[in-house]
C-alpha cells in the first residue's frame, strides 16, 4: 500500500539578541512515498515566499502561500529523502527545520521490444544523427520554461478514454535485444486517430509533427515545470503558446517516430525529474 504524508513543520529563526523576531510555519505535504512519486506541500495563506530543495535529486521548487510545489521522487530515488529550505541570506536561520521522508522502493518490469528499424534504435548515418541533435536541443529548450501557475494540483485526467496499456513507468526497455534507457512514461494503446486531451490545465511549449524518435510530440507545462510529454501523434491540435483546460483535445493518437503500433506515450517531467504518471492519476487531495 503507497504510504501518504501529511505532516506539519515548524521552523524558527536565532533567538540571539540581535535575530529577528521567531516565527512560526506550518507546511504540509501530501503524495505517494515510492520512488517515481512525489509530494505537494502547502504553506498557509499569508505566508512568504521559500524554496524548497530536495536531497534525493537535488530538485528545488519554489512556494508560498499562493502557489504550492510539487517535489518529484526519480525512478532511481535514494529511499531516505530530506526536503530543506534553501536561505537567500547567510545572515538567516533556516525558515523550518529539514524534513526526512522514507520512501517506499519499487520493483521494476522488464519490457522487450523488437522488429524496430535498427535506425530507430541507434542512429547509423550522419544525417540521422544530425536530426537527433537538433530535436534534442528543441527539447532542452521547452523544459526550462516555468509557467506562473500550479494547475497540475488540480489533478491529472487520463489522456485517452478507451486504451490498453501497453507499457509501464520505470521498466527496462531492451529494443531489438540491447539494453536501452528505462521507460520513463505510460504507455495507451489505441486505434490511430483516436483522440488526446489534455490531462490537466497547461501552457503547449513545444508542438512538433516529426522528431525523429517520438514522431508528433507536444511538451505541456503544468505549472512550475511541471511537463506532460506527449509521443507518437499522428496529429497536433495545439500550438506553442496555446493554453489549455483539463480534458481539451490537443491531438490523436498514431505510430510515428520510434513505435511498432498506434499509442501514446506519456511521460511528466518535473524540472528534470521523471515521475510515474499513473500516481498522479491515482492521486486525490
Amino acid at each position: 500500500m503507497i504510504r501518504v504524508l501529511s505532516l506539519v513543520l515548524i521552523g524558527f529563526f536565532s533567538m540571539a539578541a540581535f535575530a529577528k523576531p521567531a516565527k512560526t510555519l506550518k507546511l504540509s505535504c501530501e503524495g505517494p512515498l515510492v520512488q517515481g512519486g512525489f509530494v505537494i506541500c502547502y504553506l498557509p495563506p499569508d505566508s512568504g515566499t521559500y524554496e524548497i530543495v530536495s536531497s534525493g535529486n537535488k530538485s528545488s521548487a519554489l512556494i508560498s502561500g499562493d502557489r504550492p510545489a510539487l517535489i518529484p521522487f526519480a525512478r532511481n530515488s535514494d529511499l531516505q529523502v530530506s526536503l530543506r529550505h534553501k536561505t537567500t541570506n547567510a545572515d538567516e536561520a533556516p525558515a523550518f527545520d529539514p524534513v526526512f521522508l522514507n520512501l517506499q522502493e519499487s520493483k521494476w518490469a522488464i519490457e522487450r521490444v523488437d522488429g524496430l528499424p535498427p535506425g530507430k534504435v541507434t542512429p547509423r548515418t550522419p544525417e540521422q544523427q544530425k536530426r537527433v541533435e537538433a530535436d534534442w536541443l528543441k527539447k532542452q529548450a521547452a523544459w526550462k520554461h516555468r509557467a506562473a501557475a500550479s494547475w497540475y494540483d488540480d489533478g491529472f485526467l487520463e489522456p485517452v478514454a478507451n486504451y490498453r496499456t501497453s507499457g509501464e513507468y520505470g521498466s527496462q526497455r531492451i529494443l531489438n535485444g540491447q539494453p536501452k534507457n528505462p521507460h520513463l512514461g505510460l504507455d495507451f494503446a489505441a486505434p490511430s486517430g483516436t483522440d488526446i486531451t489534455a490531462p490537466a490545465g497547461a501552457i503547449v511549449v513545444l508542438a512538433e509533427p516529426d522528431m525523429y524518435f517520438e514522431g508528433g510530440l507536444l511538451i505541456l507545462d503544468h505549472g512550475d515545470g511541471v511537463m506532460s510529454v506527449m509521443l507518437h501523434l499522428s496529429r497536433l491540435d495545439v500550438k506553442v503558446g496555446d493554453t489549455v483546460s483539463k480534458g481539451d483535445l490537443i491531438g490523436a493518437i498514431g505510430m510515428t517516430g520510434r513505435a511498432t503500433g498506434p499509442h501514446l506515450h506519456w511521460g511528466v517531467k518535473v524540472r528534470g525529474t521523471y515521475i510515474n504518471p499513473k500516481l498522479l492519476l491515482g492521486y486525490k487531495r
